[in-house]
């Protein structure tokens, strides 16, 4: 009896010894986590202080803030520079006159950043007096993805005998005015109207144009050869070189172009009759396109003829003028 009264008290004593001993690690445990947390808690927030607020809360605030960063900026030195012995000297480039039209035919506007900057001025082409410079400036509209075009016209200081000078002096600021609007009179999505200068003629009374017209989905789908007249202050839209070329081809070849892509591409004013501009016509009938010969139309549109049908050797005058830099294009 004696022996398991013992034996009983032993083990509660064992039990409460065993107890006592695991809440006492735990409690040391406990201690010593909340102790380690609490010191890298302050030593992260001394490594990173909360950000202070520094806006004015007044106006008053504000212009003491303007006034004590203006006194700071008075202070700063100015910078020093060396100049390198192995930099080369370059002159500026000079700028000349050049004839315009020079290939003829070749010359468009250069619309690789047109949909970037949505306006791009083409090079101002002066009129063979020197009294008269005109350009053409391309607007894009990415919404509809349309693209219209405006002819200017800027009259020149005559009084400046020094025409280089004379051309660089010409700006906008001293007027300008608009001879002719293209794909501003109608919305008409994908499509693109840009005006591009063939030429001055020789008399100055007259500046030859072409009118690319592009579709979106197909790109170019057209050009349009145009006269504006100075005499009348009126564009003549000569179409009937177009249409000249599809009516000899359909009676003389049985080749209807309204079957294939075709366009005109007008090369300048003739050397031997000043009052006819010269035209191109190609066809896209097959792996090369197909030569569809040279052609001419005076600018009233009164008369087209057939100058050649195999060839491209014709007399084309230059008369209207650009400046341009010595390396530049």
């Amino acid at each position: 009896m004696f022996n398991c009264i013992s034996l009983k008290n032993a083990f509660l004593l064992l039990v409460c010894l065993f107890s006592f001993s695991i809440q006492s690690v735990f409690a040391f445990d406990f201690e010593r986590d909340v102790a380690s947390k609490f010191f890298w808690t302050q030593s992260y927030k001394k490594a990173h202080p909360a950000p202070v607020n520094n806006m004015p809360k007044t106006m008053q605030d504000y212009y003491r803030a303007v006034n004590k960063a203006a006194e700071e900026a008075k202070n700063i030195p100015e910078p020093q520079f060396e100049k390198d012995t192995k930099l080369v000297d370059l002159p500026n480039p000079n700028i000349y006159l050049r004839k315009y039209n020079n290939p003829p035919g070749l010359i468009d506007i250069n619309l690789n950043s047109l949909k970037k900057t949505r306006k791009v001025n083409s090079i101002g082409v002066v009129s063979p007096q020197f009294d008269k410079m005109a350009f053409t400036t391309v607007y894009y509209y990415p919404s509809t993805r349309t693209a219209s075009s405006e002819l200017y016209l800027m009259n020149l200081d005559t009084s400046n005998q020094d025409v280089v000078k004379r051309i660089e002096n010409a700006h906008v600021n001293h007027g300008k005015k608009t001879l002719y609007k293209t794909g501003m009179d109608a919305l008409e999505l994908d499509i693109q109207k840009t005006l591009t200068i063939v030429d001055w003629s020789a008399d100055g009374k007259r500046i030859a144009l072409k009118e690319k017209i592009s579709y979106t989905p197909d790109g170019l789908w057209k050009t349009n050869l145009l006269v504006y007249d100075f005499e009348t202050g009126r564009m003549k839209d000569l179409s009937e070189v177009r249409e000249a070329i599809r009516y000899y081809w359909r009676e003389n070849h049985d080749l209807h172009l309204i079957d294939y892509r075709w366009d005109i591409y007008p090369i300048g004013w003739d050397s031997l009759n000043p009052d006819r501009v010269i035209v191109f016509a190609y066809a896209s009938t097959g792996e090369k396109p197909k030569y569809l010969g040279a052609w001419s139309i005076d600018y009233q549109g009164d008369r087209t003829m057939l100058m050649s049908l195999t060839n491209t050797n014709f007399e084309v005058s230059q008369n209207g003028s650009s400046l341009r830099t010595e390396g530049g294009k």
